[in-house]
């Protein structure tokens, strides 16, 4: 064999391979996005529930402030379940948007950025829905009691502010924890903090996308 035949031979495999090479590299791309795209539906679905919640919340809030305006411990309790039902609804909406506007065709890097761009507004979401229940929990009883007909507040007012206080008190706990947990000397805690208000599907979409880029620098 000639050496310029021996020489073409060798560039026509070195392209076969460069090729093959972007064939497996695409193909394992398109596998591990679809793979991220499925470790977010939990997530989806989640909101979904969240917005059904609010929903509830709302129904049952505003069926009851409305019917007891001449009482303003009632109608306080009514109504912060109202409010708490619309923010519900609107923080699953976002966060719904958030996931229908990963662009899974741009870069790891990029889609990385959005994943870390919903994992924080997740956390604000979870705190926002989640914390209020310090105090919530109060209103909830409130109505309930006033359902099977007693004015909990007026027969038992020490009971009510006694629980207000206690829940003010968690609430502020709560925040110094958060905050504390996340002290340069502490990063074991800050990581278990993270993994737990972020949740399992954005860890996993998380990981998945990793694979992706160790993949693609290898």
């Amino acid at each position: 064999m000639e050496l310029d035949d021996l020489k073409s031979a060798w560039q026509m495999l070195d392209r076969r391979l460069e090729q093959q090479s972007a064939l497996t590299q695409h193909i394992f791309r398109q596998d591990r996005l679809a793979r991220a795209q499925s470790k977010l539906r939990p997530l989806y679905w989640g909101q979904i529930l969240q917005i059904l919640f609010g929903m509830a919340m709302i129904a049952c809030g505003a069926a009851f402030w409305t019917q007891h305006r001449d009482a303003l411990h009632l109608m306080v309790a009514g109504l912060s379940l109202h409010v708490y039902g619309a923010a519900t609804i609107i923080l699953a909406g976002i966060t719904l948007g958030k996931i229908s506007r990963i662009d899974y065709s741009a870069a790891v890097v990029d889609i990385q950025k959005q994943l870390g761009r919903l994992g924080r507004f997740y956390v604000f979401n979870g705190l926002t829905v989640g914390l209020p229940w310090w105090l919530l929990w109060i209103a909830c009883l409130m109505i309930l009691a006033t359902a099977a007909g007693v004015d909990l507040y007026a027969v038992a007012p020490a009971f009510v502010w006694i629980n207000v206080a206690v829940g003010i008190a968690g609430l502020l706990a709560t925040r110094w924890f958060l905050r504390w947990s996340r002290g340069p000397r502490r990063p074991h805690l800050t990581k278990a903090v993270d993994d737990a208000l972020v949740g399992m599907s954005l860890r996993r979409a998380q990981r998945v996308l990793d694979e992706i880029a160790a993949f693609e620098h290898s």
